[in-house]
Order: C-alpha cells, then structure tokens, then sequence
C-alpha cells in the first residue's frame, strides 16, 4: 500500500480538510435569525465554503410541494464518479482523502484507490480504517436534489451537483449501512442517529438548498427547525 503525501496539486483539498465537520457544537453556535432569500429563479452556482445559518421560523428556502407531474428520477443521468482534476483520484477517492485525519494509503503504486485510512462517520459517530466499509453520501440527495428542482437540470449541471467538492458538507464519507437506511429521505422522515450532528446537519442542508435553488416540503422545513432547536444559543 502507498501512503498519500499531500502536492501542491491538492491544496484545495487540504484547505477542504482543514474546514471539515467538527463533532463538537461549537461550530453551530448560530442566530436563529434569517433574512429571506429569494431563490426562486437562480441556476445553480458553486457552493461557497461558508455555510448559512441555521434555520428559524422565517425560512431562506421556497416551501413547496413536490411536483407530481415531473419525469421519473433515474440516477443514471447523474454522473458519478468523475475525475475532474485527471489525477486518477475520481470524486470518492477526493473525499476520502479531504476527511481522513490521518494519511491514506493506496491500494496500489498508481495512487488512484483509497484502500485505507482514519474516518469518523458524524451520522453514528463511529470510526473506520477501512475505505471499503463506506459510502459517499449526498447530504441532499440526488433523488431529492431531483424532485426539489434538480429535474431541470442539464446533464452538466447534474454532474456537478453530483461531484461537488467545493463544499466541505456536500459530500460526506459514512458507514455504508447508514447511508443504505438514510436513502433518498429528507430530515422529515430520516435524521442521523447522532443527534450531536443535527445542527451541522440542518444548517448544512438548508446551504445546500439555498445554493442551488432547491425547494423544501412544509414537513422539511419544521424536521430542520426541530434540528436546528440543538444549536448552541
């Protein structure tokens, strides 16, 4: 196995690390205080690495139902993995790189799998070394990406959203079971066991939706405000 040693081809991805998820609540001490965004009507932009705030009763996202009349969702129109940077290290290999805490090694001299590594799952708060026992979840589903407005997207724009690495909670390295139970399901229905992630969690969720012009159901909206209630005041 190869160890990785970080290049300047990888800044990026040491300055990701460097502001990933933190399993203490000090991070979301956050106003729960929100000016209304309108995000009706953007197209899709990069995600910023700053999150917005946490939610309160006046939502920054549009509350909607999702539509019933809209194509069926097939996930193969959303690319995934890609290697945007032509290093061998497709988008998975990225995020394991960016959130393991200490130095991964390769499953071979190419450098382009993750065989193992150091990760904390912030859904259950378990520990892996194994890179084979996790999934590369979407905070925001593809699936629920799709009913929320994603299904007008071009294939390009779905192949971004689906590779984004420009925000650190877009892309989140968990225990595969955890990722199976989770699914395509909002925080209505399915919230992480770890009940000391659901502020990063919700404030994550509603960056997501904000950034790329998501809707939220009415049920959404209060899961992430009965989320957000565990912020730190």
């Amino acid at each position: 196995m190869i160890s990785r040693q970080t290049s300047s081809g990888h800044r990026a991805r040491v300055r990701r690390a460097a502001t990933r998820w933190s399993m203490k609540r000090s991070p979301c001490r956050l106003l729960l205080v929100l000016l209304v965004s309108s995000c009706g009507s953007r197209s899709p932009t990069a995600p910023s690495e700053t999150p917005g705030p946490g939610p309160s009763s006046a939502s920054p996202l549009t509350i909607a139902a999702e539509p019933s009349n809209i194509p069926p969702y097939n996930r193969d129109d959303w690319r995934l993995w890609i290697d945007a940077d032509g290093d061998c290290q497709d988008t998975r290999a990225e995020v394991l790189i960016a959130e393991s805490v200490i130095a991964v090694m390769f499953r071979d001299a190419r450098r382009c799998v993750v065989d193992t590594g150091r990760w904390t799952d912030p859904y259950t708060g378990q520990t892996f070394t194994t890179a084979g026992d996790l999934n590369i979840d979407h905070l925001v589903p593809l699936a629920n990406a799709y009913r929320s407005g994603g299904w007008r997207w071009s294939s390009a724009q779905k192949e971004r959203y689906a590779n984004d690495l420009s925000y650190s909670l877009h892309l989140i390295a968990v225990s595969a079971s955890v990722n199976r139970s989770k699914g395509d399901q909002g925080p209505d229905t399915w919230k992480p066991p770890n009940t000391a992630f659901w502020c990063q969690y919700a404030t994550a969720w509603i960056h997501v939706k904000q950034t790329w012009a998501l809707t939220a159901t009415p049920t959404e909206w209060q899961a992430l405000q009965v989320m957000s209630a565990t912020c730190s005041s």
